[in-house]
């Protein structure tokens, strides 16, 4: 599959806090695929980045590299880093979506049989996942 660079970049971190979370076996596997999918396109993109906080970022008193707001260069800097992450990577990735149930099983708190309770995840992981990587099934 043809992905863009703002996808893959959007999407990993939300992957690995998807992964923290404790999943059925499957889903949890399809997860772990997913990462591995996207771990060296990731840390490509993210290095490109790296490299134009350092053009284009102004070192603070701890001696970190910042693009903040109120740097000269930071319009310069979001214009780059806009064009890589609208680019296509490069490569199709090949993978399945991982698929999540929106039922979990759980015991009764009253009478500790098994019963089916909603999943809930913040919808800040959700959102950059949705469309091309995650299915969600009842």
């Amino acid at each position: 599959m043809k992905l863009l660079n703002q996808e893959i970049w959007l999407a990993y971190p939300k992957l690995v806090a998807l992964s923290k979370i404790p999943l059925p076996v499957k889903s949890g596997l399809q997860i772990g695929l997913l990462l591995a999918k996207l771990q060296q396109p990731y840390i490509a993109i993210e290095r490109e980045r790296a490299k134009l906080v350092n053009r284009y970022g102004i070192e603070d008193a701890t001696h970190i590299v910042n693009v903040d707001f109120d740097n000269p260069k930071a319009g310069d800097f979001a214009v780059k880093f806009g064009e890589l992450l609208m680019a296509d990577w490069g490569e199709d990735i090949e993978f399945e979506k991982a698929k999540l149930s929106t039922l979990m099983s759980g015991d009764c708190p009253h009478c500790k049989g098994a019963i089916d309770i909603p999943f809930v995840i913040d919808p800040q992981i959700l959102l950059p996942l949705q469309e091309k990587f995650i299915e969600l099934v009842e």
